[in-house]
């Protein structure tokens, strides 16, 4: 009777997570420029989190921030690349991390992907980003350069200047675990 408490368990917190979109297996990153990220999420789920690039691998340096405290509710966001470039290889993984101190707090993870130098020598495309703080949104247009000249880029991160948000996901992710907590309770009482 408990072990079957602990997997109903297990599969409400599986499907009450985000999950990481592209890319994946199937549609990889490139070396040229900024790279889209996109995920789906419930309303149970945190509302920020910061998105981490990974592979052992490739960067045996370790994990890259790539955006920190990423709104949630956007869907989507666009990565600029990290400030000695994007790596090439097999292998990587976009996490989605509970936060910049808390790397290993796993909330998804992308399948694996590839990132690979871009193909086209001659088109250019412009992405825009629109990037919500609690005091506002900026909206920030990149266009890569094309392939074969250089390019440049720097780090970008986004501090808060209220920590609201960060305290309304927090309280929304412990009221969901105290609620898992009482149905197991409940759960594990009457079976």
């Amino acid at each position: 009777m408990r072990s079957s408490a602990a997997i109903l368990l297990v599969s409400i917190a599986s499907a009450c997570a985000y999950q990481v979109t592209s890319p994946g297996d199937t549609e990889g990153w490139t070396t040229v420029g900024p790279n889209e990220l996109t995920w789906v999420r419930v309303d149970t789920d945190p509302l920020n989190f910061t998105a981490v690039l990974t592979n052992q691998a490739v960067m045996p340096q370790g994990p890259q921030v790539l955006n920190a405290l990423v709104d949630g509710t956007l869907g989507q966001i666009i990565c600029n690349p990290p400030s000695g470039g994007w790596p090439q290889g097999s292998g990587f993984r976009v996490n989605l991390a509970a936060d910049a101190e808390h790397l290993d707090t796993l909330l998804a993870q992308s399948n694996q992907f590839n990132i690979n130098s871009s193909t086209s020598s001659t088109s250019s495309t412009t992405k825009t980003a629109t990037t919500s703080t609690s005091s506002g949104s900026v909206t920030t247009a990149v266009t890569p350069t094309t392939a074969g000249a250089s390019t440049t880029s720097s780090d970008t991160s986004t501090t808060p200047t209220s920590s609201g948000a960060a305290i309304l996901g927090m309280k929304v992710e412990t009221g969901f675990l105290t609620a898992v907590a009482a149905l197991a309770a409940f759960i594990t009482t009457h079976l």
